[in-house]
C-alpha cells in the first residue's frame, strides 16, 4: 500500500470518530439547531475514502491534486464558520456573508492549484483576501454578537472562533510550500493537510457535543387533568429555560 493511501485511510478513520457524537444531536433535546453537524465529519470521511482509492485525483502542473479534498472543504468549511457564528448569536446576514466568503476562499484556492504561474498566484491572492474577510467577520461582528449571549454560549463561541481563527492560518502556508513553490511533495502535503483537517473538524464537533446541555430548552409540563379541569394552568404558560 502506498504511503499516501495509508495517510488517507487514517484520515478516513479519524473523521469517522466525529460522526457518532454529531449524530447523537439529531432530533435530540437541542432541536434542529445541530441536526446537520454530522455533515462536517461525515462528508470529510467520504471524501477521504475516495482519496484513499485514488478517485478524483488529477495532475495539475505535474503536481498530484485530489479533487475530493476541495469538494470536502467547499461543503464543510462553510458549516464550520456558520455554526461558529450561530453559537455566537450572529445575525443571519453576518452568518451567510462569512459562509459565502469561506466558499469563495475554497473556490479561488482550487483555481490556484488548477493553473500555473503567474495566474495561480492571482487566485491565491484572491483566496487569501477571502480568508482575511473571514477573520475580520469572525473577530468583528461575530465576536461582538457573542458578548450579548449567555456566559455558556459566549465561552463556546470564543473557543470555536479562536480554534478556527488560529488553526486555519496554517493552510495558506501549506499551499505556498506545497502546490505553490512545490518545495514539499504530494505525500508530505497529504500528511500535513490530513492532520490539520482531522484536528479542525473532529474536536470542533466534540466541543459542541460537550456543551450540548447549554442549548437544551426544558418545557415545564402541565398535567392534562389540570388543563381539563381549569382550562389553564394556574402557573400560566410553560416557560422555556436554558440549562447550564
Amino acid at each position: 500500500m502506498e504511503p499516501i493511501t495509508i495517510v488517507y485511510v487514517v484520515g478516513t478513520l479519524g473523521m469517522l470518530v466525529g460522526i457518532p457524537p454529531a449524530l447523537s444531536l439529531v432530533g435530540d433535546e437541542v432541536g434542529i439547531d445541530f441536526d446537520y453537524l454530522w455533515a462536517i465529519p461525515g462528508i470529510a470521511a467520504l471524501m477521504y475514502l475516495l482519496m484513499a482509492f485514488d478517485i478524483g485525483s488529477v495532475q495539475f502542473q505535474g503536481y498530484h491534486v485530489p479533487i475530493p479534498r476541495y469538494i470536502d472543504w467547499a461543503l464543510t468549511t462553510p458549516l464550520l464558520v456558520g455554526y461558529t457564528a450561530y453559537v455566537a448569536g450572529a445575525s443571519r446576514s453576518a452568518t451567510v456573508g462569512i459562509a459565502l466568503a469561506d466558499f469563495l476562499m475554497i473556490a479561488f484556492g482550487a483555481g490556484a492549484v488548477a493553473t500555473g504561474p503567474p495566474t495561480q498566484w492571482v487566485f491565491y491572492g484572491l483566496s487569501s483576501l477571502c480568508h482575511i474577510g473571514i477573520l475580520v467577520g469572525l473577530y468583528g461582528p461575530v465576536r461582538r454578537s457573542a458578548l450579548n449571549e449567555p456566559p455558556s454560549h459566549r465561552r463556546l463561541a470564543r473557543l470555536l472562533l479562536n480554534y478556527i481563527g488560529f488553526l486555519w492560518l496554517a493552510y495558506p502556508l501549506v499551499w505556498v510550500f506545497g502546490p505553490g513553490l512545490q518545495w514539499v511533495d504530494a505525500a508530505g502535503i497529504a500528511v500535513i493537510i490530513t492532520y490539520l483537517d482531522v484536528t479542525a473538524k473532529v474536536p470542533f464537533v466534540y466541543f459542541i457535543y460537550r456543551a450540548r446541555k447549554n442549548f437544551v430548552q426544558v418545557q415545564e409540563a402541565v398535567p392534562d387533568d389540570d388543563l381539563s379541569e381549569t382550562g389553564a394552568s394556574e402557573s400560566g404558560p410553560a416557560v422555556a429555560v436554558t440549562a447550564t
